[in-house]
């Protein structure tokens, strides 16, 4: 059995891990052997199989301790970790991946510092902005989430006019009209909390970006109408009139604040 470890600008959270990784399949295989060789020889190998068990149970035990203060300390140097277990005789671990021929992503999490990050974004877009109501909110979410500014102003204004207690026949409630699901999801635990409510919706912008390829009117098509629509309709807005009236809207307010 094969290992290969690839890492770029590498972030001792990753080594750690890579190496967890290495080390758990170590122990798969040995553990394997030791059964063979205890089959084909017919005499006990409990003392070799415990001592060798044990060992590797505490050294994997030490990494991941590891990891967990790697990401506690936060650590600057981000990357996601690519497995690719397609191969039967080998395994490649790396922080980049060129195609999705991976068998699992491991994300690790940014750690954005919000005091740093936000003048990135506070001048960004009109002067008018600053007097739009939440804004410090929306500031705040933009840097956590890349979600511009104004894109996040548009979906307030379009889904709720700024009202937080705004709340829909169908469940959606606040500034950025969440779904309890979707509430739950990005961890909202105050509904009526104006900086909870636009950062899960920040959130939920950005998933949806993500899963449409960047694609801003697919993007805000499925905000309004649900992802699945947008499949359904093969990558298409779905013709319904409230969606087909939304898209436009939220596109105009993003151009006016911008």
């Amino acid at each position: 059995m094969l290992l290969f470890l690839q890492f770029c600008n590498k972030s001792p959270c990753q080594i750690i891990l890579g190496a967890y990784l290495k080390l758990k399949l170590s122990f798969i295989v040995t553990t394997k052997q030791l059964w063979s060789v205890s089959g084909r020889s017919h005499e006990p190998v409990t003392l070799l199989m415990q001592t060798c068990m044990m060992k590797n149970f505490y050294i994997m035990l030490l990494l991941k301790s590891l990891v967990a203060l790697c990401l506690a300390l936060s650590l600057t140097v981000k990357a996601d970790v690519y497995v690719d277990l397609s191969q039967t005789d080998e395994i490649s671990i790396a922080n980049t991946s060129n195609t999705e021929n991976y068998s699992f992503k491991i994300e690790e999490p940014p750690l954005p510092n919000a005091a740093t990050k936000i003048a990135s974004f506070n001048n960004v877009g009109s002067e008018d902005n600053k007097n739009l109501p939440f804004n410090n909110e929306v500031i705040i979410a933009a840097n956590i989430t890349g979600i511009e500014p104004a894109l996040i102003h548009a979906v307030i204004a379009v889904e709720s006019k700024h009202n937080p207690r705004a709340q829909s026949v169908k469940g959606a409630y606040g500034l950025m009209q969440l779904m309890p699901e979707t509430s739950r999801r990005f961890n909202v635990l105050d509904k009526n909390n104006p900086k909870q409510n636009i950062l899960a919706g920040a959130k939920y912008l950005r998933e949806l970006l993500k899963l449409f390829n960047g694609d801003l009117t697919l993007s805000l098509a499925a905000y309004n109408a649900g992802p699945a629509a947008v499949q359904k309709f093969g990558g298409k807005v779905p013709p319904y009139k409230e969606t087909v009236n939304y898209v436009p809207k939220v596109l105009k307010y993003y151009k006016q604040y911008s």
